[in-house]
């Protein structure tokens, strides 16, 4: 019995330092050290829109196809533009109401079509980075683990997810209830804020790359949401 007793406790001994080499991180510490990474507070809550190119290939799309999207963060407006030799779509939401166009041919959204962009749209990552970057009292981060950051709205509805590194760069993504999420490579700078270069899906659907990736205080003159 002595002899349990004594390797219980060597045991308990042992485990000690190793619990105590876990990092303990609070939830804004983790958000401070994300937005520092990304190029740093002051300049994610200066940017108030964003227009993003990159080069996307899809299983489902036989060919690599430019996809350019310009986005307010202030409200949901939002337009985008996917085009390769056999492929020419947009489409755009603005004001509660949004069009489509494919081969020419215009048409009005769905209410269910334009609520998919709106959720797209509120849980934009970049987006996401702006209102922490401002201290948005509607958004609630919580650390889980050691390298999680979660992002939840006022309602209690988880709005992102963030996988970190131990220098703040987001390694993985998802938002809502999806688990599966996305994985992001290494970062770039546009001379004002980082991004990830590029980004794919876990099991090989889906992956872009960045080639543009402009940001604003406000959306330019130039910008329109409406139909073509």
């Amino acid at each position: 019995m002595k002899t349990i007793r004594t390797l219980f406790l060597f045991c308990a001994l042992m485990l000690i330092p190793l619990h105590a080499q876990e990092p303990s991180e609070t939830a804004e510490a983790r958000v401070e050290r994300f937005l520092n990474a990304m190029g740093g507070r002051a300049a994610w809550a200066h940017v108030k829109f964003a227009h993003v190119e990159a080069v996307h290939d899809d299983l489902g799309i036989a060919d690599p196809f430019t996809n350019k999207i310009w986005n307010d963060f202030t409200a949901p407006r939002v337009r985008f533009e996917a085009k390769n030799a056999q492929l020419d779509s947009k489409r755009a939401i603005a004001d509660g109401k949004g069009w489509r166009a494919r081969g020419g041919e215009v048409s009005a959204m769905t209410p269910e079509q334009v609520e998919n962009d709106r959720r797209w749209w509120e849980a934009n990552i970049y987006r996401t980075l702006h209102r922490l970057a401002k201290g948005d009292p509607d958004l609630t981060p919580r650390a889980v683990g050691t390298h999680r950051l979660e992002v939840f709205r006022a309602d209690g509805k988880r709005l992102n997810w963030f996988v970190l590194n131990q220098r703040g760069e987001p390694m993985q993504f998802g938002s809502w209830d999806s688990e599966t999420g996305g994985l992001f490579g290494p970062l770039a700078s546009n001379g004002t804020v980082k991004y990830p270069k590029w980004g794919a899906m876990p099991d090989g659907s889906w992956r872009y790359e960045i080639v543009r990736f402009n940001t604003a205080a406000g959306v330019p003159d130039n910008i329109s949401f409406s139909e073509p």
